[in-house]
């Protein structure tokens, strides 16, 4: 399989290329997607290769464009919907909690309504740019929920999320998207949605993560590793369903789990995680409390400076890990 260097960005666009390409009923949506490539560039030079059929120009409504995305999976096409970030995103929150996500259930699987909609998060320059919510479209039966953390894994679970016949809820962080990452550039490379990946193996903690924090998380494992401390990183990917197996057998192998995410630690995806391995069997493994390390409950700040003290950073693993094990 040809490997190449891509950024998270120019991973997604070759994606979306090889979707558009296969299926002329993928269409892209959003706001000014034909000449600037949208709020994230993704869809610079689309333009040229498919025309106006396929790359759309939309109004600034939120809510009209993902109703009208709804309406037009129903029919047939294949829907890529591209918002600005996830406060414009809520004002959308309506039609995709009621008009993609509950269709399949009321018509008795007859209605499919096979639409993705990006929403970047992170990276935010202003209040209302990165805050992830990443737990309120989990939240939602019927809608579909994916996080990848490089440019590998957004290629292939955007084109999954593309061939999907669910409303998929594609979540990007800005932080990561010019950061370059060894990327199969075949046609048929795809990741799998609902599946959890460890991204490094060990024997001594379990650490869940997924989205921009994995970076923090990898970076620690490394001077962890340094310690004789072996961690093993898991990312679920897809966050919606979620894939709870590969968290099961890697907490009985370590017994001490560390959940690290960079929303807010109050409803967030580390409660549902926690309170999953506390109802199940492996409870009994756990040789210490379940820790959450997540993003502090306070609303996104205005200053670059301050959101990355909000959220955890390396040395913030390093500590929760050594805390975990009781060792000093």
């Amino acid at each position: 399989m040809e490997i190449k260097e891509l950024s998270f960005k120019e991973a997604m666009r070759q994606a979306l290329q090889e979707e558009m390409k296969a299926d002329p009923q993928v269409v892209v949506m959003g706001q000014d997607v034909r000449k600037n490539g949208g709020s994230l560039g993704i869809t610079l030079g689309l333009e040229e290769k498919f025309g106006e059929d396929q790359l759309m120009d939309t109004p600034s409504s939120e809510q009209a464009v993902v109703g009208t995305a709804a309406g037009a999976a129903m029919t047939g096409l294949r829907p890529v919907v591209e918002l600005g970030s996830m406060d414009q995103a809520l004002l959308a929150f309506g039609e995709l909690a009621h008009g993609a996500a509950r269709p399949f259930y009321w018509s008795r699987g007859k209605v499919k309504v096979p639409m993705t909609v990006i929403i970047p998060i992170g990276g935010g320059d202003n209040p209302q740019n990165g805050q992830a919510l990443e737990n309120l479209f989990a939240h939602i039966s019927g809608l579909k929920v994916v996080e990848p953390s490089n440019a590998a894994q957004g290629k292939g679970l955007l084109k999954a999320a593309i061939r999907d016949d669910n409303p998929v809820v594609f979540l990007v962080n800005r932080d990561l998207l010019n950061i370059k990452s060894q990327v199969p550039v075949e046609d048929s490379y795809i990741l799998p949605l609902g599946k959890s990946y460890t991204e490094r193996k060990g024997g001594s903690v379990t650490i869940v993560t997924w989205g921009a924090a994995l970076v923090s998380v990898l970076e620690a494992a490394v001077v962890l590793e340094q310690d004789g401390v072996r961690a093993e990183v898991i990312n679920p990917m897809t966050l919606a369903p979620l894939d709870m197996d590969p968290i099961f057998q890697s907490v009985k192998k370590t017994g001490h789990l560390l959940i690290v995410h960079d929303e807010n630690k109050t409803g967030g995806m580390g409660a549902e995680i926690s309170a999953s391995v506390a109802e199940s069997p492996v409870f009994d493994y756990l040789e210490a409390p379940i820790f959450r390390l997540c993003g502090l409950d306070v609303p996104m700040p205005y200053s670059k400076g301050l959101e990355d003290v909000m959220t955890p950073k390396a040395e913030d693993v390093i500590q929760s890990v050594y805390d975990l094990l009781g060792v000093d």
